[in-house]
């Protein structure tokens, strides 16, 4: 006797079922199939539903996660018995690598409508860098050779990316149009993480005045006197 789970048509496009019984000729199923109401609830983060998630069952779409991150779905079979379901995220999203296995079980009062979470992590993650320059008014923010930013007469200004996590992003506050500041084009790096973040590049800026470079170019050492 062999068992297992086919789709079958769904009186309800919101609500599709399943079929989880025996297959073959004089086979009687071992326990009686029975009807289970179960939700699936697909986020990019935890606590931020994603909409458009579908979820697949044998390769055909059983339902769509809706602007709630929710999937409804019922599932007819014996209990114990395990349905496996695939996650296909949105696009811009990563899908797991392995289904969901939901385990038949009767319903109780504490738990009448089981719930079962799905993460679709975003490809990109958000960073926000708060550039904050001490005597470094209106100058470029640059990445990768691009101007990404300016900072504002009081050397603040606030940068938006898009990088994949693990990645490093490396920023530069561009002098060449303030060449009295020490240091000369200060550059950060930043590693990304597995979630949206704000990060901050603080850098602090000398001036030097045209005296305090003559000075410099003063021979050291004793000074012979005729």
């Amino acid at each position: 006797m062999r068992r297992g789970v086919r789709l079958i048509p769904a009186s309800s496009a919101l609500l599709p079922t399943f079929l989880a019984g025996t297959l073959g000729m004089g086979c009687v199923p071992e326990r009686p199939a029975t009807s289970y109401a179960i939700a699936v609830r697909v986020q990019s983060d935890p606590g931020r539903p994603l909409a458009g998630a579908r979820v697949l069952h044998q390769g055909k779409a059983a339902g769509v996660s809706d602007e709630r991150g929710l999937v409804k779905l019922a599932v007819q079979g014996a209990e114990g018995t395990t349905v496996s379901f695939g996650i296909e995220c949105p696009e811009g999203h990563h899908s797991p690598s392995s289904p969901l296995a939901v385990v038949l079980r009767r319903a109780t009062e504490s738990n009448r409508h089981p719930e079962f979470a799905v993460l679709c992590p975003p490809l990109l993650r958000t960073v926000v860098v708060a550039v904050r320059a001490e005597r470094g008014a209106n100058l470029p923010i640059v990445q990768l050779g691009r101007e990404v930013g300016r900072t504002d007469r009081s050397g603040a200004a606030h940068v938006m990316l898009k990088s994949a996590p693990e990645e490093t992003l490396e920023l530069t506050l561009d002098t060449s149009s303030n060449p009295a500041l020490r240091p000369r084009n200060p550059t950060t790096r930043f590693r990304v993480g597995q979630s949206d973040d704000i990060l901050v590049f603080n850098q602090a800026f000398n001036i030097e005045t045209p005296r305090a470079s003559r000075a410099s170019r003063r021979p050291s050492g004793p000074v012979r006197i005729q």
